[in-house]
């Protein structure tokens, strides 16, 4: 492929003549659903369990029935998932090289754990992580799990998606103990949800949050009630239950302190208030609440077995009107005394999802230029690439073929080891604009590195314009752009996001990056 000369912008414009690399990845499967104005689709998850809280399978879409403000809706489409197979452990790859390409391997359901120690004491931690160690040691047939974990006012992945229970365990361990963060009574469970949201943007299927905490901090003051009835936003938090819900995020708030000793009623004890919010929270995300038990090891156990199989309905609500009121929904079956769980409602607000319909493939969207383009119909598939991740003066490197784009050297900063980035990224994950028989390709990096704490230590970000003389799209996977981008790092830093994002289409793909102390051994600035 040939990068022709072009006159520099305000953004970092490259115009190379070199070969291009040739990555793993694959095209994710395209999303069944395109987009229209006119109908809304409510789309619903519906965990269906029996008087053992055993998962109850094989059951008809004839025996399920919809309730839409007390009216009985029609069922659109319905899919049973059940007994999904064990994600096979992908492969490590080179040493310092990352990817996203998990993300097509994935099952119908993932589950995260979260720890949230914003409110747990050191004691606590280590039941915690004693639980959750015996947890992943026990667990047969381990579905794929991520673990995040928020230490303050971030919330950040500590290991990706993996079967690897080694790999788990690593990451619980160098997740707790650890001290409380200062000031936690001012730390919000609503950003810690919504960071959660964001994080799993790009991950397919419905998401099952195993979120283990002690409580919401809110209820740290001494005037906590007062302080409930002035601090909840209601229009906030329905803006982010929209969000988790389409995003298929299913939350299990668990406190992990165990079993509490008290009673009273919520104006006068906290902890029980603090249940009522945890209950709130699963009930409005399709999840359920857990506390008062010491056997949270059980609680993930059971979790895992029953919330990875469950059932997938969508229906067109009739007549609906977009006023802004709440819609109760009601799903029930016709056949046993089962316990369904799903979310209770919906604002109709125009958020929803629209009705699955065969419309055109690509939209015409406006440039800020004037200029008009055809881009994929709401392509939200994530762009998959690759990241080589090593301190500069790792020999490594010298190694690496000739990258289509090299970004200048960054200046020499105190206490930081300088690292290079290496993206690589098919080129028909781009959509070019042709102006005079040539084509253009704008797009996006960024770093971000945070530390233990999930405190954003450093942000790198550039854009930069490549001109082709063919159109990316008609390429076959194996050609590719690279890129090498340098970065300075803090010994303290011990995650990176990496993100790259098509200014045309706005398509984007991010991953996290893990770094290990044995990549700062190369000399710094000290």
């Amino acid at each position: 492929m040939l990068f022709r000369n072009a006159a520099p912008a305000s953004a970092l414009v490259l115009v190379l003549l070199v070969p291009l690399a040739s990555p793993s990845q694959q095209k994710p499967e395209q999303t069944p659903y395109t987009f229209q104005t006119n109908t809304r689709v409510v789309l619903t998850d519906v965990t269906v369990t029996d008087a053992k809280d055993n998962p109850v399978k094989g059951l008809p879409e004839s025996v399920f029935h919809i309730f839409d403000n007390h009216q009985p809706q029609t069922i659109l489409s319905f899919e049973e998932h059940s007994d999904t197979p064990p994600l096979s452990a992908l492969p490590s790859g080179r040493p310092g090289v990352y990817t996203n390409d998990y993300l097509l391997h994935l099952p119908p359901a993932v589950n995260v754990l979260l720890i949230d120690i914003a409110n747990l004491e050191i004691p606590e931690q280590m039941y915690l992580n004693d639980q959750l160690t015996k947890f992943l040691h026990e667990e047969k047939d381990l579905p794929p799990l991520a673990l995040y974990l928020r230490a303050g006012s971030g919330c950040f992945l500590v290991q990706n998606f993996t079967t690897d229970r080694k790999l788990l365990l690593e990451a619980l361990h160098k997740a707790i103990p650890r001290f409380p963060p200062p000031g936690r009574e001012y730390l919000s469970e609503f950003d810690t949800l919504h960071q959660i949201a964001l994080s799993l943007l790009q991950v397919p299927g419905r998401k099952n949050i195993l979120w283990f905490s002690g409580g919401s901090t809110l209820y740290l003051f001494p005037d906590f009630l007062a302080n409930t009835l002035t601090a909840q936003d209601a229009e906030a938090w329905r803006a982010l239950y929209d969000e988790l819900d389409e995003e298929r995020i299913a939350v299990f708030p668990i406190d992990a302190r165990g079993l509490m000793v008290g009673g009273g009623f919520p104006g006068s004890n906290p902890v029980i208030s603090q249940h009522l919010a945890m209950e709130q929270t699963a009930k409005a995300t399709g999840g359920e609440a857990y506390f008062n038990s010491n056997g949270l090891k059980e609680i993930a156990a059971h979790l895992l077995e029953t919330d990875s199989n469950y059932y997938t309905l969508t229906y067109s609500p009739h007549e609906l009107h977009f006023d802004n009121r709440w819609h109760n929904v009601r799903v029930s079956v016709s056949t046993g005394a089962y316990h369904l769980g799903y979310r209770s409602g919906y604002f109709a607000d125009g958020s929803l999802p629209a009705t699955p319909e065969t419309t055109s493939s690509t939209r015409t969207r406006l440039l800020a230029n004037g200029e008009k383009l055809e881009v994929p119909q709401f392509d939200n598939q994530p762009i998959l690439f690759q990241a080589a991740v090593l301190p500069a003066s790792d020999p490594a490197i010298a190694s690496w073929t000739k990258a289509s784009v090299t970004l200048p050297a960054l200046p020499e900063k105190k206490h930081t080891v300088p690292f290079m980035v290496r993206y690589t990224v098919p080129a028909n994950a781009f959509t070019a604009r042709r102006e005079n028989g040539k084509y253009s390709i704008v797009f996006g990096v960024v770093v971000l590195a945070m530390n233990g704490n999930g405190t954003l230590t450093e942000r790198s970000a550039q854009q930069i314009t490549l001109t082709i003389n063919h159109d990316p799209k008609g390429l076959p996977p194996s050609i590719s752009i690279t890129l090498d981008k340098p970065v300075n790092l803090s010994r303290e830093d011990q995650f990176l996001t990496l993100g790259i994002w098509d200014m045309t289409s706005s398509r984007f793909g991010t991953l996290q990056v893990p770094l290990e102390k044995s990549r700062y051994k190369s000399t710094g600035n000290n």
